[in-house]
């Protein structure tokens, strides 16, 4: 059987065709209503290297951006079968919303947003491509692209949980989140873990310094010995890291309330009405070969928001809420925490695997 992509990267895959496939074609000025159609043309451009060239070489912001959709786009075949097709068939909903909305204003090119972002638009900003016009205002539209099914709540915000805690507005509200956090999952979590050397300690279990987090290698090791011994007290042990890491995150935000709205202002994709020089977003959703704009409540009661409360569901292993209150009245944004994956010995990055870069979803609002 393949070995076929899981976890994050199946995720930068499975965004590159959503984002990144609608943009060459568009620039290009093809127009295509299969998702093999699709797929053999843009497999077509990178194996001829043609990315630079061009049409689509609009369709970047720079040579590193570029770089990387080579890599991706050859990729591409390491995604199951049934999920590529899926994908490419919303890349043609996402082709045809741009189509469309070309009719109404003249589109002069689309830049795919995946690092780097067109002059003039911070590096913040949550559009996943850029909408250049050839006349009036705005004169560039970001777009946040989701993909599903008609009923699915696709999550608006896709995060980890120590990726959040790096972010300005916490690092600067709470300097020392990381460190509390690795040290609420040493005493809650790993220190209990079984036939645990000694010499693993509070201090050295897991080094977070860099980029990437670095668990000590005889974690490591425990962590799979868990797993084989008893898998009902490894899944125990994964209940309570979520919890831990669920309420860290629910005292960071009730303590820090200026901080948390700007994190839900810069995180959570919201289709504000922009200022005055600033580039607006709309959120776009692909269900099978068909996109469409989506509304966003939250983005409007934003401005009205007194007070921010978050709080655990304390009837799920994953789920938390986030209260805002406007005047009155209250919308409560669902969040959740959990892993990315299943734990196993070949891929050893789930559940307890995960330390503390365990998913951080915001999915939608009730």
């Amino acid at each position: 059987m393949p070995d076929y992509l899981t976890g994050g990267y199946q995720t930068t895959i499975n965004s590159t065709i959503t984002e990144l496939f609608p943009a060459l074609v568009f620039n290009n000025k093809k127009k295509f209503k299969t998702a093999d159609n699709m797929l053999d043309y843009v497999m077509g451009l990178a194996d001829k290297e043609d990315l630079n060239t061009g049409r689509s070489g609009k369709s970047f912001v720079n040579s590193g951006d570029m770089e990387s959709a080579y890599q991706f786009i050859e990729d591409t075949s390491k995604i199951r079968p049934k999920m590529l097709d899926e994908k490419v068939k919303n890349a043609i909903g996402i082709q045809d919303y741009l189509y469309t909305l070309n009719k109404e204003r003249k589109i002069k090119q689309v830049v795919w947003g995946y690092r780097a972002k067109p002059a003039g638009i911070p590096g913040s900003h949550p559009g996943d491509i850029f909408i250049i016009f050839a006349t009036g205002n705005p004169k560039i539209l970001g777009v946040s692209l989701k993909a599903g099914t008609k009923s699915s709540a696709e999550p608006k915000m896709n995060s980890y949980v120590r990726t959040t805690l790096t972010k300005p507005m916490w690092k600067k509200a709470d300097p020392k989140s990381e460190k509390r956090l690795a040290d609420k999952l040493w005493d809650n979590v790993y220190s209990k873990l079984p036939g645990l050397d000694k010499t693993v300690t509070k201090s050295n279990w897991l080094d977070f310094s860099g980029k990437n987090q670095k668990p000590n290698p005889k974690v490591i090791a425990a962590v799979l010995r868990q797993f084989k011994k008893s898998p009902k007290k490894f899944d125990d042990s994964y209940k309570e890291m979520n919890i831990t890491c669920r309420r860290h995150m629910i005292k960071m935000i009730n303590d820090n309330q200026k901080a948390a709205k700007t994190w839900i202002k810069e995180e959570f994709r919201l289709e504000l009405p922009p200022a005055p020089g600033e580039v607006p977003l709309v959120l776009v959703k692909a269900v099978g070969d068909t996109a469409d704009e989506m509304g966003d409540k939250l983005a409007k009661v934003f401005p009205k928001i007194t007070k921010i409360h978050a709080r655990i569901n304390s009837n799920s292993v994953q789920e938390w809420f986030i209260d805002v209150y406007y005047g009155k009245k209250k919308l409560t944004l669902l969040m959740t925490i959990r892993s990315d994956s299943e734990y196993r010995e070949s891929k050893q990055k789930g559940k307890l695997g995960a330390y503390m870069g365990l998913k951080l979803l915001y999915r939608g609002y009730k």
